[in-house]
């Protein structure tokens, strides 16, 4: 059966961002016969920085051009009449007399239809027809879900079909300032398959949407293997941190935490791996109340050096701060070099890092000090049990989270259905 993907993502595989598909493109290219990926909302002039495979074919949509067009799409929903038939009781009990989640939803059916209508244009080169089976696939939960449906009514294959996978800001409402994300319900009616990344997500989902559990199912995400870290011959206690700087990852309180071991006699290091605007205020707090400690914040860094980083250099323990998660592919790297974490009980989180086995949970309201007394825990901790934590997290990840084992069943599983 000839078959085709068309994936739609947000940047990759341009510029930076999205990192976490890289290894998976690649088996997708591998189980169709056809790839098509469309990056919806790119720079004016994307820079291709990820290669793709001969049966990939890459498209972009240049996010200001799909902002140029809000306001006039936007006004076939206003004054709030065109909704109908788009929200469930459900949603329509969320949205009330808000103008504000009003105003959200217009706008969130209006990029849609842009990035739909945008979709369709370039998709046009591709003769769709000739394939037996197309498989829309939407990376996120979101806004390009909605595209994606859309694309299939349009598409003339014998066997068309959407899925799309769910995360954590797209998942949870409670990460939306409105506690609220539009067309939960339409989007579950209309597509074949949602994915959720943790069975956390996947029971949020069923608990709220049960007439729809039978679409729902989990898929982790995974990384590839470049072995294990080197062993340990410095004498400070390294650990590494690894996020966008964004005050959902609450990396202060890490900072914070490593403050409070100031007098504590231990020896530590501290690595930060990412950028974003709080990285110069991190720079400047670690400066003043860091500076009996060795503190080095690398910025943005391409995926394959920190996997070089990893192999080259001895890490004892990473460590995850957020308030709100899906399921950190960072804890998965990380695991996979045999590195125990340090991490919140959010989102899917404990599915990777189980406390005393993995490495160490703490809560989602943990403060600067209780996080400080968890890590002089893990410090303080005997190299055998240590060790053993290190061990444990290889053959967890080796589990659960290998790539090309999570990949090429995903893969398989939308191929079929």
């Amino acid at each position: 059966m000839k078959d085709c993907l068309v994936l739609l993502t947000k940047t990759y595989p341009f510029d930076k961002g999205e990192e976490f598909i890289e290894n998976e493109v690649p088996i997708l290219a591998q189980s169709f016969h056809q790839v098509i990926l469309i990056a919806t909302s790119t720079g004016d002039k994307p820079v291709q920085t990820r290669k793709t495979a001969d049966n990939v074919r890459v498209f972009s949509v240049p996010a200001s051009k799909i902002r140029k067009g809000l306001p006039s799409t936007a006004v076939k929903y206003f004054p709030f009449s065109g909704f109908k038939g788009l929200c469930d009781a459900q949603e329509k009990t969320l949205l009330g007399h808000s103008l504000k989640k009003r105003l959200f939803l217009t706008y969130f059916l209006a990029k849609a239809d842009l990035v739909c209508r945008e979709a369709t244009e370039l998709l046009q080169s591709c003769n769709l027809e000739q394939y037996d089976r197309v498989t829309f696939y939407s990376y996120w939960f979101y806004d390009t879900a909605v595209a994606a449906i859309r694309l299939k009514e349009q598409c003339a294959a014998a066997v068309k079909r959407v899925v799309s996978r769910a995360h954590g800001y797209d998942l949870y409402p409670y990460r939306n300032p409105m506690n609220y994300l539009p067309m939960r319900g339409y989007i579950l009616q209309h597509i074949d398959a949602l994915y959720p990344c943790s069975e956390n997500g996947s029971s949020f989902l069923k608990e709220r949407y049960p007439e729809y559990s039978d679409k729902i199912h989990t898929a982790y995400l995974g990384t590839k293997d470049f072995g294990v870290s080197t062993s340990k011959e410095e004498t400070a206690f390294h650990i590494v941190s690894c996020c966008h700087i964004v005050p959902v990852k609450r990396v202060e309180l890490l900072a914070q935490a490593l403050a409070c071991l100031k007098d504590s006699g231990l020896k530590l290091e501290w690595t930060h791996f990412g950028g974003g605007e709080g990285l110069n205020r991190l720079k400047e707090y670690a400066d003043s109340a860091l500076s009996f400690m060795k503190c080095e914040f690398s910025g943005e860094i391409q995926n394959e050096k920190l996997m070089e980083y990893y192999q080259k250099n001895s890490v004892d323990l990473f460590v995850n701060t957020s308030s709100s998660e899906g399921l950190p592919v960072s804890i998965m790297e990380a695991c996979s070099f045999g590195i125990p974490a340090l991490a919140t009980n959010v989102g899917g989180t404990g599915e990777i890092v189980q406390n005393g086995i993995t490495g160490f949970l703490v809560s989602a309201d943990v403060t600067a000090e209780e996080l400080a007394k968890k890590i002089k825990e893990a410090v303080l901790l005997p190299k055998e049990q240590m060790q053993q934590l290190r061990e444990n997290c290889r053959e967890e990840w080796q589990k659960k989270f290998c790539a090309q084992d999570n990949f090429r069943r995903f893969a398989e599983e939308i191929k079929a259905k």
